[in-house]
């Protein structure tokens, strides 16, 4: 199968489920309902025209994408690796001892 033909199939496995008029949930058809996994992002048309998605299942924060052809294509692209997403150690939190009083 080629780079082409598998990205089309994986995308084919992604569907935007409507919340409202401008904001969707996207899921992955290969998880089970129910399980939480199936949910990957929410995506909200901004009034820039742009589209923030919210990526729940790879906990990668927000991102925009210009269209929803490029978020599909995104999506895919972070379900394919996953592992080498989350390899990063994240920022620690700054602390403040307990106030006294």
């Amino acid at each position: 199968m080629t780079d082409t033909a598998r990205q089309a199939a994986a995308i084919h496995q992604l569907v935007l489920t409507p919340l409202s008029d401008r904001s969707w949930r996207l899921c992955d058809r290969n998880v089970e309902r129910g399980d939480a996994a199936r949910l990957v992002a929410y995506v909200e048309l901004l009034d820039t025209g742009t589209y923030e998605a919210v990526w729940i299942a790879l906990g990668l924060g927000t991102a925009h994408y210009d269209s929803l052809e490029a978020l599909f294509h995104a999506a895919v692209e972070l379900l394919d690796h996953p592992r080498s997403m989350r390899a990063y150690k994240p920022d620690p939190i700054p602390h403040r001892p307990p106030a006294r009083g």
